[in-house]
């Protein structure tokens, strides 16, 4: 079965749309440049209210690990997002002590899965995310990997272990995208919004039953 994180949530309302569609993982974006940016406050507000069963996932971009350990704390995240290249091993580790680690590779014309193995070599870290790459952009890009990219990625999961798929995922392209590459798990956030931050329950009804389509066809 492919889980399903829903990220740039925002409200209560859309959390719970959300779980009622099906939705495994909630994610709450703490980069102050992002339009999908929730505040530490705000964000402890809805995780308080989210049923059993459902992970919060707390998304960091220019935090420091202390910080990224003192939000967490204070929302009640299941798991922190480490979005930056800011979080290399050493930053990682201090943050790993505190709480379970999924780091974000974004698949640039540099990226390498050696580097993703070397990475789990040096911090034990066994959940990664991969994204499409902008320049000047550390997520929420609406892009999709190049599929040659992709395949060398999902291809490589018995080594890096389970995968997560980001990057321009949406009701109509998600199914091809599960039966390609069978990630463990799909991000989306643009893919099932009105506009940044405002998520439309109709898109996420579209989306979940699209990936369970996909699971079926198995």
């Amino acid at each position: 079965m492919t889980r399903i994180k829903i990220c740039g949530i925002t409200t209560l309302r859309d959390a719970l749309v959300c779980i009622e569609a099906g939705v495994h993982a909630l994610g709450f974006n703490f980069s102050s440049e992002s339009p999908r940016a929730v505040s530490p406050d705000k964000a402890h507000e809805i995780i308080r209210k989210l049923p059993p069963f459902v992970t919060a996932i707390g998304v960091f971009v220019e935090q420091s690990p202390d910080e990224v350990c003192q939000i967490s704390q204070h929302t009640g995240l299941h798991a922190a997002q480490l979005h930056s290249e800011r979080y290399g091993a050493t930053e990682t580790l201090a943050v790993i002590t505190q709480i379970p680690v999924i780091k974000v590779f974004r698949t640039g014309p540099d990226f390498s899965v050696t580097e993703v193995l070397e990475y789990k070599r040096q911090t034990g870290v066994h959940h990664f995310l991969f994204d499409a790459y902008r320049p000047g952009q550390a997520g929420g890009t609406g892009e999709r990997i190049k599929i040659e990219t992709a395949k060398a990625i999902f291809s490589s999961t018995s080594a890096t272990g389970p995968s997560i798929l980001a990057g321009g995922l949406k009701p109509d392209n998600i199914e091809e995208a599960i039966r390609t590459l069978r990630p463990y798990a799909v991000d989306t956030a643009s893919g099932v919004e009105l506009a940044p931050g405002q998520k439309d329950p109709a898109r996420i009804q579209a989306f979940t039953a699209a990936v369970r389509r996909a699971d079926t066809m198995a």
